[in-house]
C-alpha cells in the first residue's frame, strides 16, 4: 500500500515496512536509478523557504519521514493502525527484510562508518551491504569527479549522507548521470539518525551488547519531547497562514 499526505505543503509517501521491503527488492533489479528521500523537520522548512528545494524532492520515487512526529502529530489515525515507514529505524527495518543476495554500495558522507553501521545494523552474520567505495569531500565543487568515481564503481546503492539541501539539489540536477540501481539520501544526518551509529565500544561488541547499547543511546525522552512542541508549533502556523 502506498499513499500520500501532505504535510507543511510537501507531499509524503505513506507504505508499509513490509510493501517498502518488496519494493527496495525490485528497485535492486531495475536497470534504472531509483531514488528514496528521507526527511525531517528541518528539511520541511527548506522546501518551505526554497521554491527551487521543493522542487528537487520531484525526482524521488519515495519521499519518507525519518521523524515518526512527521506522521504522528499529522495523521495520528494513520500512524497508529499501521506498521508503516515512519522513521529511519523503519527503513532500516525495510532494509534488512529484503529477501535479496549482498549488495554492493558507494557512500557520499564524511560518516562513511556510521553509515555502514547503519545499513548493516544486527546482522550478526556476514554483512549484506558491502562499501565498495566512498568520497568524502565537496560534491557541488567535485561534481563530475564524484559522478565518475560513482560510476567508476557502478554500486547497487548510492547513498548520499550529507547536509540538505545541497544534496538533493545534487541528485535533482545529476540523477540521469549516475550507474547505480537505487539512491538513499539521508537527510540533515549530523543533527539526526546516524549519530545513534557511532562506533561501539570494544566491550560492548565482546558481550555482545550491541542492541542494547544503540536502545540505550537512542532513548532521548526530553530531547524528543521537545523537537515534538516545536515542530507541532511550526506545523500550526503554517497551517493558520494557509488556510
Amino acid at each position: 500500500m502506498k499513499n500520500k499526505i501532505n504535510v507543511m505543503g510537501v507531499d509524503l509517501d505513506v507504505i508499509s515496512v513490509l510493501a517498502f521491503s518488496q519494493k527496495l527488492k525490485e528497485f535492486l533489479l531495475n536497470d534504472r536509478l531509483d531514488i528514496v528521500f528521507l526527511i525531517t523537520a528541518k528539511t520541511l522548512e527548506y522546501a518551505n523557504k526554497a521554491e527551487e528545494f521543493k522542487n528537487s524532492l520531484a525526482c524521488a520515487d519515495y519521499v519518507l519521514p525519518s521523524q515518526e512526529m512527521l506522521l504522528a502529530l499529522v495523521y495520528p489515525h494513520i500512524y497508529e493502525n499501521a506498521n508503516y515507514v515512519s522513521d529511519f529505524h523503519k527503513l532500516q527495518l525495510s532494509l534488512r527484510n529484503m529477501d535479496c543476495s549482498k549488495k554492493t554500495v558507494f557512500i557520499v558522507s564524511n560518516m562513511v562508518n556510521q553509515v555502514e553501521s547503519f545499513l548493516n545494523y544486527k546482522r550478526k552474520a556476514e554483512e549484506r551491504f558491502i562499501i565498495e567505495n566512498s568520497y568524502m569531500g565537496d560534491i557541488t565543487e567535485n561534481e563530475d569527479l564524484v559522478i565518475n568515481e560513482i560510476n567508476a564503481t557502478a554500486p547497487d546503492i548510492l547513498v548520499l549522507a550529507l547536509e540538505s539541501p545541497e544534496q538533493e539539489l545534487w541528485i535533482d540536477r545529476n540523477h540521469t548521470k549516475l550507474n547505480a540501481k537505487l539512491c538513499l539520501v539521508l537527510a540533515d544526518i549530523k543533527d539526526g539518525m546516524l549519530k545513534e551509529y557511532n562506533e561501539i565500544p570494544t566491550v560492548i561488541k565482546k558481550l555482545g551488547l550491541q542492541g542494547i547499547y544503540h536502545h540505550v543511546k537512542a532513548w532521548r525522552p526530553l530531547k524528543q519531547s521537545n523537537e515534538r512542541r516545536i515542530f507541532k508549533k511550526k506545523l500550526e502556523s503554517y497551517n493558520n497562514n494557509t488556510k
